[in-house]
């Protein structure tokens, strides 16, 4: 399409976007008559929608002082966050699904994605890449997977384009039937997860009101608490807000929510307490804008495939970037030292510590004897046996010596894998990996993975979105890198409109 069309269109959607906002909160003398007469919001199916989301997030950021060790709050950094997220998706089902079933895939188009942050006096501006802004979400299990069908997300990017809500699903709020003003009637647990992008709801109660029926519109009311779970850490949410179902469109055009969170510290993130304001404008597109005139193929039998949940983890200070499973997490990047961390539903797997090495003279390299006899004296009296060594040379052209280890520490069955990365130019990198020694099976040799795609980065390659002075804030490794992450506290967040500015959210 060409570029006037595109901005054209956004022009028109922003325009559209205020008209609707304006008329959620318009005065008596505005708004149409109130029919005493029932209405019914049972939503038609759409398969285009273009949406805008803006999240507002206040309050603070808690970290442990050792997030593996103990979820009790040592340190408090306040945060504060604007977010806008601008897309146009199209809704995909089988090919045999009825009109009304759940919607589980959809295709986005990202016209921008944009997170301005400042997290104790550190200020990072985030965007994405031009090349990542088609998209595909997938909701068969929740919080829902976005992933790129062409390349690789970076964490950072992930971050961004999470969301506290979710527009593909918005319509569950609704009642599905017809009512009249004053009806009340709760919202499921099971639309709670799905529009509120959460892994569980487990106690609580949220309510919606019919507060106004007007020639069109209907508009709702809700307001409520629940605690529930995001990827196995709790969280709890006071949520108020607004919604207008349209009645010529049959679709909810209009979302306004105030959330308090409090979240609970997680062994690869932070705790947060935060309160936000989250406002989504959506109404249904009769074309596609910028995103891809054939829809996108989605097989429904089966997982998203795997090669494309890969993330790209980068270390500006270390300078090196290398592609894992999204159970890996850049959790510290300080000069000198970069550690990740491997999560799964909130049980720490693996570590794996990054440090940079002197640089060898121009064609001098490390032998493998050379590098064991380094590892024993690392270990030292922790060391019971090196398991095995070996050496070769990896996908990006790097050579990799690997030594791996059994040993224990405090009583504690621990294997250590380490690994030696250099280059003809000299530069070196070494990459340890700790684990316990129940934990082996679950490490399924991610090893293997970070040896074939560590690659040493030019400045130009880093998109990691951090700023390029940005510093620690804790001591602990993991603490700096749970608080770097200010877009992920968006994504937990709502905003809310004039009158509903007293509470907040964050995930």
């Amino acid at each position: 399409m060409p570029i006037n069309d595109a901005t054209a269109s956004r022009r028109a959607f922003l325009a559209s976007s205020l008209a609707v906002a304006s008329a959620s909160i318009a005065s008596p003398a505005r708004a149409a008559i109130v029919s005493a007469e029932s209405a019914s919001v049972v939503a038609a199916a759409h398969d285009l929608m273009r949406v805008r989301i803006e999240i507002d997030v206040k309050g603070n950021v808690r970290v442990s002082d050792n997030a593996l060790a103990s979820q009790q709050t040592r340190q408090t950094f306040p945060i504060k966050s604007d977010a806008v997220l601008d897309y146009e998706e199209r809704y995909l089902k089988p090919t045999d699904a009825a009109e009304s079933s759940e919607i589980v895939a959809a295709e986005r188009y990202y016209h921008s994605a944009t997170n301005q942050s400042v997290l104790n006096k550190t200020s990072t501006d985030q965007d994405l890449r031009e090349s990542m802004r088609h998209a595909i979400v997938r909701r068969e299990s929740l919080p829902e997977s976005i992933y790129s069908p062409d390349s690789f997300f970076t964490h950072g990017e992930l971050s961004l384009l999470k969301s506290p809500v979710s527009s593909v699903s918005v319509n569950r709020f609704l009642p599905g039937e017809s009512v009249i003003q004053g009806d009340r009637y709760e919202i499921d647990s099971e639309a709670l997860c799905s529009v509120l992008n959460l892994t569980s709801v487990d106690s609580g109660r949220v309510e919606s009101e019919v507060a106004e029926i007007s020639a069109d519109a209907v508009r709702f009311k809700l307001e409520g608490d629940i605690e529930g779970s995001v990827d196995g850490v709790g969280t709890r949410l006071r949520l108020i807000g607004k919604m207008t179902f349209d009645r010529r469109e049959k679709t909810c055009t209009w979302l306004a929510l105030a959330i308090h969170e409090t979240r609970e510290i997680g062994r690869a993130v932070p705790g947060f307490d935060v309160s936000a304001t989250i406002r989504m404008v959506r109404r249904p597109l009769p074309q596609v804008v910028a995103l891809p005139a054939q829809p996108a193929v989605i097989d429904f039998d089966q997982p998203i495939p795997q090669e494309r949940l890969y993330v790209e983890l980068q270390s500006r200070q270390l300078g090196v970037g290398t592609m894992m499973d999204r159970k890996w997490r850049m959790i510290s990047d300080a000069p000198g030292s970069a550690v990740m961390r491997m999560i799964d539903n909130n049980t720490s797997i693996a570590q794996c510590n990054l440090r940079p090495l002197v640089q060898l003279p121009e064609g001098k390299q490390w032998t493998l004897e050379a590098f064991e006899a380094a590892v024993r004296q690392t270990l030292g009296d922790k060391l019971t046996r090196l398991i095995e060594g070996d050496q070769r040379v990896s996908a990006q052209g790097l050579r990799v010596l690997r030594v791996v280890a059994d040993g224990e520490t405090q009583g504690v069955p621990i294997r250590w894998i380490m690994m030696h990365f250099s280059d003809d130019d000299g530069n070196r990198v070494q990459a340890t990996f700790t684990m316990s020694g129940d934990k082996v099976e679950s490490f399924a040799g991610n090893d293997a993975q970070l040896a074939d795609s560590l690659r040493f980065l030019e400045k130009a390659e880093i998109h990691d979105g951090k700023p390029v002075e940005e510093k620690s804030l804790a001591g602990e490794v993991a603490a700096p890198s749970e608080v770097a992450a200010p877009s992920e506290v968006a994504a937990r967040s709502a905003p809310g409109d004039a009158e509903t500015t007293s509470s907040s959210d964050l995930r």
